[in-house]
């Protein structure tokens, strides 16, 4: 059992506590100072989603407008050879998005080609509207181009054909334009006309969204290219502004190379001329079996050779084994400027 105090030592005990805790007797306030001003926080408060973060700068952002801009004047060029009217394309927007967002923008059904940018990692998206691929086959076709109504439709085994090869076309325009970031080589890996079975990146991963507006004489519509952080994270640091013009001042010798193995495999037309002379209308038209003409060239000269219709090299005809041959004498040298 515990020791019992008496009420004179629980006195005691109380009085031995009030002297020693008594709290310090507090300074009074300074009295305040009428009509002080507030301190005033100028610091400037910036709004953040972190559902969306900004992984590439506005520089880079900048960086691939400018790039963009000239892939759409080219490209631009590009489809009105293949078209045959005038085509003006238009650079619409560079953002960053989720994956997610740019697939929930995508109309089904649509035509999505997937490709690569060898030797980065990952694939992007080439994403043309029905409406603009409808227009491109009337004219193709040997139509106006006009909208057709049946956009919502799949394409046809052909039309499929002849789309692919434009799409090789406008993916070869881009090789040449990122040449000032890298040597890269597009390559169609797949196609798609439902955006949800494309899956080149998590829903929540950031993607750069490049947008352009199609415009002909019988209608418009949008092209697409969506480029995931993963495949620019490797260059991500040549899309500074610094970096991308000096890039564009000087030809590294892989670009050489390139050049060199896309022409190596350019067919060319060669023709051999033996000779020329001018005939009035009657006399072509009296021409028959074993007249003979007379050239403005004697048996023994050189024949001219003429590459794409251009004249280039100078040679006499002769055969090797049983095949003709051409022997090359000299080269016509032509000076810059010079008609043909």
């Amino acid at each position: 059992m515990g020791e019992i105090y008496s009420q004179a030592a629980i006195d005691e005990m109380l009085k031995g506590l009030s002297t020693v805790g008594a709290p310090a007797v507090a300074a009074p306030a300074p009295a305040p100072i009428p009509f002080a001003p507030a301190k005033v926080d100028n610091r400037k408060v910036n709004l953040y989603d972190f559902t969306r973060p900004d992984r590439i700068s506005k520089d880079q952002i900048s960086t691939l407008r400018n790039l963009h801009e000239s892939y759409a004047r080219l490209l631009s060029t590009t489809l009105m050879g293949l078209l045959r009217t005038s085509v003006e394309i238009n650079l619409q927007n560079v953002e960053q998005l989720t994956y997610g967002e740019v697939i929930k923008s995508i109309s089904t059904p649509s035509c999505i080609y997937v490709f690569q940018m060898e030797p980065l990692e990952s694939s992007a998206i080439f994403d043309v509207s029905p409406s603009l691929i409808f227009i491109m086959l009337d004219r193709l076709f040997g139509g106006q181009g006009r909208t057709v109504d049946s956009t919502n439709r799949e394409l046809t085994d052909i039309e499929k054909t002849v789309i692919y090869k434009i799409i090789e076309r406008s993916l070869a325009d881009l090789k040449v334009v990122w040449e000032n970031i890298g040597i890269f080589s597009p390559k169609i890996e797949n196609y798609e006309i439902n955006p949800q079975f494309v899956q080149i990146a998590p829903p929540g991963d950031t993607v750069v969204l490049i947008t352009l507006e199609v415009r002909t004489r019988t209608g418009s519509g949008l092209m697409s290219l969506c480029f995931p952080f993963i495949l620019l994270e490797s260059i991500i640091d040549k899309l500074s502004g610094e970096s991308w013009i000096s890039a564009q001042k000087t030809t590294t010798q892989e670009t050489r190379r390139m050049v060199e193995k896309e022409l190596s495999s350019t067919n060319a037309m060669l023709r051999a001329e033996i000779g020329s002379t001018q005939l009035s209308v009657r006399d072509f038209l009296q021409l028959s079996v074993g007249d003979v003409m007379v050239l403005d060239k004697l048996a023994q000269s050189d024949l001219v050779m003429f590459i794409e219709d251009r004249p280039k090299f100078l040679g006499k005809p002769s055969v090797v084994g049983r095949s003709k041959s051409f022997q090359i004498t000299g080269i016509i040298d032509r000076e810059v400027g010079d008609e043909d």
